[in-house]
């Protein structure tokens, strides 16, 4: 028997990343939206009683931090998890994959693994942490798959982050990029095709556990702008925002995720030049 996947959050940037890569094998995945099911309203939610197969769940849904990072955000987050697990029969799930953030790390936090003591800053990293958390007490240790991405940049992003993402958009409108202080914080990002094509194999094996999705190379951001001029061949042209915040630097330890995934992540100038 094939096996049946609910994608929660379908209409965000990695969900229709990964609508747009299975293609032919759509008929076994059902996208569901907030449209469908508003997993911050009870009365919605209770739609999730409709599900009577099993099924393997992929849940993105969140309230990104380009929408609110505020408490406002954090309560409707939790409420959209707790809403699922109150109408939705965790015995119907065969396995769960949730899709958080090194968020739930501390910044000042220099090399991180799966081993890193998570401890976030801010509400967002505590939002992720804490459906973990809720998630883990719901479904079996060997039923959980948690992903916990570093920035994730590429062709339909809807977030605009700090980054490629929103230097590139930059550069195409005002044919500048603007960095916050002198661009010297160092973070490691990864393509969205790369993030993608690791879903789809856990779809494959039964992947459990925690893993980082990071490419395990770190860049500032003063670098990336420098890369992104040299990829698009034009001239340099960078605008410079007084920051007095402590210049951070993260990298991450991707050996787990090498191991398991035999995966590499691709680098920085060739996911670029295919964005």
């Amino acid at each position: 028997m094939k096996k049946k996947y609910l994608i929660f959050g379908s209409n965000g940037f990695l969900a229709n990343a990964l609508k747009n890569k299975l293609k032919d094998k759509i008929k076994n995945f059902q996208f569901i939206s907030k449209e469908d099911i508003d997993l911050t309203k009870l009365t919605s939610s209770k739609k999730l009683l409709k599900f009577k197969s099993t099924y393997n769940v992929v849940f993105f849904s969140t309230i990104t931090p380009d929408k609110g990072k505020d408490h406002n955000a954090f309560i409707k987050n939790i409420l959209m998890i707790n809403n699922f697990f109150k109408f939705f029969d965790v015995k119907k799930i065969n396995h769960f994959t949730y899709i958080s953030s090194d968020a739930v790390y501390n910044t000042n936090k220099k090399i991180i693994s799966e081993n890193t003591f998570p401890q976030p800053n801010d509400l967002y990293g505590w939002m992720h942490l804490t459906r973990e958390k809720i998630i883990s007490g719901k479904i079996l240790n060997k039923n959980l798959l948690i992903l916990r991405l570093t920035m994730v940049y590429g062709k339909g992003d809807t977030h605009n982050s700090y980054g490629p993402n929103r230097f590139l958009r930059e550069l195409k409108k005002d044919n500048k990029i603007t960095l916050f202080g002198k661009g010297l914080d160092e973070r490691d990002f990864v393509f969205v095709d790369d993030v993608i094509k690791i879903i789809i194999k856990s779809f494959n094996t039964k992947f459990y556990g925690i893993y980082n999705i990071a490419s395990g190379f770190s860049y500032s951001f003063y670098q990336i702008a420098k890369l992104i001029f040299r990829v698009n061949l034009d001239k340099e042209n960078i605008f410079y925002i007084k920051n007095n915040n402590f210049i951070t630097k993260r990298k991450f330890n991707i050996n787990k995720l090498v191991k398991d995934f035999g995966f590499k992540m691709k680098a920085l100038k060739d996911g670029l030049k295919n964005y």
